[in-house]
């Protein structure tokens, strides 16, 4: 998943590099991530460059390798990285405002690149958020599981992939329940493990507004059918140093 992006999944790995260094994160093939990471050259010319990159002092460091690109006095390296490379200390040292960053390495030609400093997370630009989102977040489905006189209840079921070789933790769950402009129903969660690169299924109750359900379904309520509807929210994924929402918003058919 996401650790962000507000969106957690791309947040830990987009934390590598930013001002001076700039950074442009995208979703890659698979459970990949690629990232344009652009520097001062410092004398470095184009060629093969292989280095270590490391987050918020850890001492744990990731093996980065990338045909390195320049215009005028910048180095640019497009790289491309797993999420189940991520190491957990990072995960351990992540903060929610700021993060410290280092990256060393050399070029084939030898010249030698020292990239280090501290950013705000707000300096960080991240590409393709809603991609991303479809790729770990899945709505299997809602429907309404009882129908009363005065009162209706519902209940979505979320799949949601964890690409980290580490668990992580959703310490609560908000979220509400909408079919055109009417909001049917709300609800929230608290505690779920997501078990490391496996996929885990969220059960999410909803406390339904009878009267806007009657008034976006009509009579068709007792004969079954279905509406589209809509399910946002926010996920918070808890993390030693503070938590990070994830937004949640998937589309799909409420059933009856």
């Amino acid at each position: 998943m996401l650790l962000t992006m507000n969106f957690l999944l791309l947040s830990l790995l987009a934390a590598t590099l930013a001002r001076p260094v700039e950074i442009d994160v995208r979703p890659g093939p698979a459970e990949t991530f690629s990232a344009t990471l652009v520097g001062p050259a410092d004398g470095a010319r184009a060629g093969a460059f292989t280095g270590k990159l490391s987050v918020n002092g850890s001492g744990v460091e990731m093996p980065i390798s990338a045909r390195a690109e320049t215009a005028g006095t910048r180095l640019r390296l497009p790289v491309t990285l797993r999420y189940a490379d991520v190491p957990s200390d990072w995960a351990n040292r992540f903060h929610p405002q700021t993060f410290d960053y280092r990256l060393s390495g050399k070029t084939a030609a030898g010249a030698a690149v020292e990239w280090a400093g501290r950013a705000r997370w707000d300096d960080v630009g991240v590409e393709g958020e809603k991609e991303t989102a479809r790729r770990f977040l899945r709505l299997a489905s809602v429907e309404v599981t009882d129908v009363g006189f005065t009162e209706s209840s519902a209940q979505a079921v979320v799949t949601v992939r964890n690409p980290f070789a580490f668990p992580l933790t959703i310490a609560s769950t908000r979220y509400r329940l909408t079919s055109g402009a009417r909001v049917v129903g709300t609800g929230q969660t608290r505690g779920k493990i997501l078990r490391a690169r496996q996929e885990s299924t969220l059960l999410l109750p909803i406390d339904v507004d009878h009267g806007q359900l009657l008034g976006a379904a009509g009579s068709g309520i007792l004969s079954g059918g279905s509406l589209p509807a809509r399910l946002s929210g926010t996920l918070t994924v808890r993390l030693p140093r503070g938590d990070v929402p994830v937004p949640l918003d998937l589309s799909g058919q409420l059933e009856f």
